[in-house]
């Protein structure tokens, strides 16, 4: 059965698309990181440095930074072989105090369009593009040189084209600790109200908790390069479902990153199955300009030879692939 990241469509129609698709999560597109730096690293953003995009990392991040302002726009094509969902996210935080940084963030997806008929004769009257957008507001609080702690509350609006719109409200909340050598995070994202569209039944948003350990390292002449290494695991709380992910970087001269990644995921339980990830970035004056791609995997259960290759260019998330430029100070 093909695995498709599907949208919310109308409290019937969910009923039966879920009872077909074990898989489907209820607003999923929640879970869809729009940072490229993180997506090139498989997703492993609970311990990465602070980027633009720390409200879908981990929040706290942003208070160990010592920078002034980030902010970055960013697009996605995500499941182009299946779903075409298109991608759109603006985000920033900025430090108003030593120890404390605000956060603020839009995130807009939109689903493929469908036929609207006149409900009589079954004759195409028009089409209709469902989307969703996550708007949010932050703060991530310095408690101690080597720790931080953050949160942020998100307004989720959804349109499907149903007679009343969803709408919904959540919480994410990170902490990390800074040991130099070695770097530990934890988030719980995605708690809140359920996603209401006026039927008999409301849709639990895709609460999950994830715990990352990492380290970055600098050597080399004025420390002009940089290793980062990045494990993180964590489990949804709806599907109980268990993903984890490993993820790497090169920086040289904070001008040119590389980075990649693997992401193991249940496709019969998550919108991403197991995939892997490729990036890269450019740094100048202050600008970053980032890329990442994804590349399917196949499951266990489907390879049926020693020799067969394990990608699956077919695959959801293959050919996934995101942009991003950063302003920073």
């Amino acid at each position: 059965m093909k695995k498709i990241f599907y949208p919310i469509i109308s409290a019937a129609a969910a009923v039966a698309l879920f009872s077909t698709a074990a898989q489907a999560q209820t607003a999923s597109f929640l879970d869809v990181n729009p940072d490229p730096v993180a997506m090139s690293v498989a997703g492993t953003g609970t311990v990465m440095e602070a980027t633009p995009f720390a409200m879908w990392n981990n929040i706290a991040a942003t208070a160990l930074d010592d920078r002034t302002l980030q902010v970055g726009a960013a697009y996605s094509l995500w499941q182009p072989s299946y779903t075409s969902n298109h991608v759109a996210a603006v985000a920033g935080y900025g430090r108003v105090a030593k120890f404390m940084t605000v956060s603020a963030s839009v995130k807009y997806f939109s689903h493929k369009p469908y036929d609207v008929t006149d409900g009589v004769t079954g004759a195409v009257t028009g089409s209709f593009t469902p989307m969703d957008l996550q708007a949010g507001i932050g703060l991530g609080f310095k408690i101690l040189p080597i720790l931080s702690l953050g949160a942020n509350v998100n307004y989720v609006h959804s349109d499907i084209g149903g007679p009343k719109k969803g709408g919904a409200v959540s919480a994410d909340f990170g902490a990390l600790l800074d040991l130099k050598f070695l770097r530990v995070g934890v988030t719980a994202a995605n708690i809140g109200s359920r996603l209401d569209y006026g039927g008999t039944t409301a849709y639990s948003l895709p609460a999950n908790v994830k715990l990352g350990v990492g380290t970055i390292q600098r050597f080399g002449p004025e420390d002009r390069h940089a290793v980062a290494v990045n494990l993180e695991g964590g489990m949804t709380f709806e599907q109980s479902a268990f993903f984890a992910g490993v993820g790497a970087q090169y920086i040289f001269n904070d001008f040119v990153r590389v980075a990649l990644g693997y992401h193991y995921g249940d496709k019969d339980k998550l919108i991403a199955g197991s995939y892997a990830s490729f990036g890269a970035g450019i740094k100048f004056l202050g600008i970053s300009v980032n890329a990442a791609y994804i590349l399917g995997f196949k499951q266990a259960s489907d390879i049926s030879s020693p020799v067969e290759s394990l990608y699956d260019f077919s695959a959801p998330m293959s050919n996934t692939f995101s942009v991003g430029i950063v302003y920073e100070f």
